[in-house]
């Protein structure tokens, strides 16, 4: 696998990227064609390229050595977790066709009005509470997911009080925040003002955008009741609303990003968060179904772009690139040693193969089925624990199984052009269950040409938002 790749941007400059320096260089077109030998160059590039060659440029790239994972890290991370999710309820009073407990999914214990137990809830904050240290610096967050959770907002109540009481004993720094379809946001507004709740309002756009969130009980479109109540306590609450209040969007074929964005943005000063459907844990009775209800949001943002909207400079921060681009200045470049000078000191970095998250170490979701989960994101069957007479946490059974995942998964990644880059969970592979066997493949794999694709699209995208290098910089690298 080399460790240099040239690459173009969309404005044709050629770069130079090493992938073990992390150096990223913009280079005369003629040191591309004196490294490749293509044609006849003024002996300046031969002798650059000579020189950089010489440095330890063009190079085959050694192999990545990986890390263990141990019981101890697996321990720490789930006692010091930073949230704490509660399923606060499976029934939902909306019909969302491309729910992913409805009918297009599988992989998620069965839905029966089924809420909470708060007993099951106060144990796992008791145990949260007994084990981190007190602090007001390193914040607790708390948040409320479903269902949708105002149906059963009894229960929001009741741990917002017990939280409180706990605080008495040790205090430590607690944040809430909560996900919710808006349709009973009338009914706790004052609530979440006095308390401080972040709000993320599931709104897929304007009407025509919204109309596959129907609500269950007469199946119409539920964007008018939407839109009336997060008017209302944008109307109530203005200051509130401006700091507090976001929203998220599924991407889908009914909307595009530049419809989403600039309903929300015109009518709440607000930049949506967009995500795309799920396309894993697909029931396959219904993939045709999803496939067809499926946008690409590379896709569709780039599609935003072409039409030079004034909106862009706004909402650019929000695009994929835009992502991309902080992994790459975090991870990927000179900047990964001003977060991780320590690194300096290794000649060898050991780094865990994909993103995939220890157990806890962003959060723990407990169910209405009382399993603790890693977040809401992954299958029903990556239980780490479950809480009944007590908080049950095998942490031995867990070490073995996340080894025996990051053992076979890391002969792909051994060889994939991003293993240190890599944005994916492995709990969402699609063929994780047979990651012990030789057909086994990542559908994220990255080869030479791919890598070349994303610098084409992150350096593209910075020499049109070069201000961005230093937000990003001061933003997630300064950290």
């Amino acid at each position: 696998m080399a460790k240099s790749i040239f690459h173009t941007s969309e404005n044709q400059n050629t770069y130079l990227y090493d992938i073990r320096s992390r150096l990223s260089m913009l280079v005369h077109p003629d040191l591309k064609i004196a490294a490749e030998e293509t044609g006849e160059v003024d002996s300046y590039y031969r002798g650059k390229y000579g020189y950089l060659k010489n440095c330890g440029f063009f190079k085959e790239g050694e192999s990545v050595k990986f890390g263990e994972i141990t019981e101890s890290m697996i321990r720490d991370s789930l006692i010091h977790t930073p949230q704490i999710t509660f399923e606060t309820t499976d029934f939902c009073n909306l019909n969302c066709t491309y729910c992913s407990f409805g009918e297009l999914y599988e992989g998620f214990d069965e839905r029966n009005h089924k809420n909470i137990d708060i007993d099951f809830a106060k144990k796992l904050l008791r145990f949260v509470f007994n084990n981190r240290p007190e602090s007001k610096k390193q914040k607790l967050l708390i948040g409320f997911y479903g269902g949708e959770p105002l149906f059963n907002g009894k229960f929001i109540l009741q741990i917002v009080d017990f939280v409180d009481q706990l605080k008495k004993e040790k205090y430590i720094e607690v944040e809430y925040n909560i996900t919710t379809n808006a349709l009973l946001l009338h009914k706790y507004m004052d609530f979440f003002v006095k308390n401080r709740f972040r709000i993320l309002i599931s709104l897929d756009g304007n009407r025509k955008n919204h109309s596959y969130r129907s609500v269950r009980k007469d199946g119409n479109n539920s964007f008018d009741r939407v839109i009336e109540n997060v008017d209302r306590m944008q109307y109530l609450y203005p200051v509130y609303f401006e700091k507090y209040v976001r929203f998220n969007a599924v991407l889908h074929d009914r909307n595009s990003v530049k419809e989403i964005q600039e309903f929300v943005y015109e009518r709440y000063h607000k930049v949506s968060r967009i995500a795309p459907l799920v396309m894993v844990d697909l029931n396959k009775k219904n993939e045709v179904v999803a496939q067809k209800m499926y946008r690409n949001k590379l896709e569709s943002e780039i599609d935003f772009q072409k039409e030079e909207s004034e909106l862009l400079p706004t909402v650019h921060e929000e695009f994929s690139v835009f992502k991309e681009l902080i992994d790459f200045l975090k991870y990927y470049s000179l900047n990964y040693y001003v977060s991780n000078i320590t690194s300096l000191l290794y000649e060898t970095e050991k780094i865990l193969p994909t993103s995939t998250c220890l157990p806890g170490q962003k959060k723990i979701l407990l169910t209405t089925h009382g399993k603790l989960l890693p977040c809401e994101r992954v299958n029903y069957k990556y239980t780490i624990g479950e809480i009944r007479e007590d908080v049950v946490l095998n942490i031995p059974e867990i070490t073995v199984r996340y080894k025996h995942y990051y053992h076979h998964v890391q002969k792909i990644c051994q060889h994939c052009f991003l293993n240190r880059f890599c944005n994916n969970c492995m709990l969402q592979l699609k063929m994780l269950d047979q990651v012990d066997k030789k057909d086994f493949v990542c559908e994220h794999f990255c080869n030479d040409k791919g890598l070349m694709y994303k610098l084409y699209r992150v350096l593209s995208f910075l020499e049109k938002y070069p201000l961005d290098f230093f937000k990003i910089v001061e933003n997630h690298v300064i950290l």
